[in-house]
């Protein structure tokens, strides 16, 4: 007879003894190589998880000194107007700084027409209505109102006007501003509508610096160099075009916040508190050593060949502390850029046109260089390895628990057999007793 569930165990039965309990204890010290395994996974993803993060903040390091040696970097401008209800101004980076005199006569507006009150609409006849040289044509059908004609228009494709309903009076707007947005009617349905012009078609004009423009929209582009002016009415204001400080230190401050973040980990995951006896995650690792040692050596050192006033991160207001991180002074930093613009460019940003990244670019250009070669090369080639030894690992438990499976189904049939072989030898004697007593001889 086959049975094809596992076999029934009476712990004890026949010796008395716990063996169900012998058994996992026994499977416990078992163990033990998997639980080396297990911590030495849980110590490497650790690590793994370390690595990430550092290579996450290598690129957001990247990132923001990228920024620094871009084409217009650190060149940002801003435009002020002196009334704002007269026009507004924003600036480009390739803004010419100085000051601009505007004048507006008339702002741009699009033509407005509408029709007589309640005009009598006749079935069959049409409306013409060009702008802009496009003609859209309508029939008015039977029993069709203002409201009807008013969505037959705004249902045409290209229609250069749009059309709505006021007072029983149907409402033209111009969708193109200025003199070229001019509306004309047409069909035989014109007179009976009878429009008059309530808002003429109208450039934009104006004067900047004694000099006339016009603009068909309220919006003036290119008259000033990388300057847009928004017109919003009649009369005088004085735009000023500078350099946005504020802005530009933004840029610096971005890149001392994701070098002082890097350096801050590098520093955590490779240090040992001795008060605690803790060391980080990759204390005593020399790649991620080596990581923070170069970008405090750049940060640190001189941009070679400029020969002006400044040509370290020190001498335009960004120090740094013992740990490592930088401290940027913003009034020492807007200071130098108010003194030698083009040198704080250089100290941060310059390309030295070498063809490599070395001691004459700047330190932005360099920070930049260094964090993607050591992501993409270093750190990426660790967190392979990593995965690969993790995956291995993985291999390992699973075939060390195979075994262990093995082991204890072993354990249990060994004690089986054992606590069978005592119960039979239990009852053997019972019966050999029982024997003897019949004969009287127990």
């Amino acid at each position: 007879m086959s049975t094809n569930g596992p076999a029934i165990s009476f712990s004890g039965l026949g010796t008395g003894i716990d063996t169900a309990s012998i058994v996992q204890a026994l499977m416990r010290l078992e163990r033990a190589p998997i639980d080396r395994v297990e911590r030495d996974k849980r110590a490497l993803q650790q690590k793994q998880g370390v690595v990430q993060e550092l290579n996450g903040l290598l690129t957001k390091l990247r990132d923001a000194a990228a920024k620094l040696y871009a084409p217009g970097a650190l060149a940002a401008k801003q435009a002020t107007s002196a009334n704002a209800a007269v026009a507004s101004a924003s600036a480009g980076p390739q803004a010419a700084a100085g000051t601009y005199n505007v004048s507006v006569t008339a702002l741009a507006q699009a033509h407005t027409m509408v029709s007589a009150t309640s005009p009598a609409l006749t079935a069959g006849d049409t409306l013409d209505v060009t702008v802009g040289g496009e003609t859209v044509s309508v029939t008015i059908q039977a029993g069709d109102d203002l409201q009807a004609l008013a969505e037959r228009i705004n249902a045409q494709e290209g229609a250069g006007a749009s059309a709505s309903v006021v007072n029983d009076r149907l409402v033209l707007i111009s969708g193109i501003s200025g003199a070229a947005g001019a509306i004309t009617v047409g069909g035989t349905a014109a007179a009976a509508l009878g429009f008059t012009t309530t808002q003429a078609a109208q450039d934009a004009q104006a004067t900047i610096n004694g000099l006339a423009v016009t603009s068909s929209g309220n919006t003036i582009a290119g008259a000033i160099n990388g300057v847009d002016l928004t017109l919003a009415g009649t009369g005088t204001t004085t735009v000023t075009v500078g350099a946005d400080t504020a802005a530009i230190e933004k840029q610096v401050r971005d890149l001392v916040d994701a070098y002082n973040a890097l350096v801050s980990n590098v520093n955590n995951a490779t240090r040992y508190d001795a008060a605690t006896r803790t060391a980080g995650a990759l204390q005593g690792d020399q790649t991620v050593t080596a990581l923070g040692a170069q970008v405090r050596a750049i940060a640190g050192s001189a941009v070679a060949g400029l020969g002006g006033a400044y040509d370290s991160l020190s001498q335009i207001g960004i120090t740094s502390s013992r740990d490592g991180t930088l401290t940027l002074d913003s009034a020492r930093f807007q200071a130098a850029l108010a003194a030698d613009p083009d040198a704080v460019r250089a100290v941060l940003g310059r390309d030295d046109g070498s063809g490599t990244v070395d001691a004459g670019d700047g330190i932005a250009r360099r920070l930049q260089a260094f964090a993607e070669s050591f992501s993409s090369d270093v750190l990426s080639s660790r967190l392979t390895g990593y995965t690969a030894s993790l995956a291995r690992m993985d291999d390992k438990i699973a075939g060390l628990e195979a075994l262990m499976v093995i082991k204890e189904e072993r354990l249990r049939a060994q004690f089986a057999a054992m606590e069978r072989a005592v119960f039979q030898f239990q009852s053997q004697g019972a019966d050999l007793a029982a024997r003897l007593g019949a004969l009287g001889l127990n």
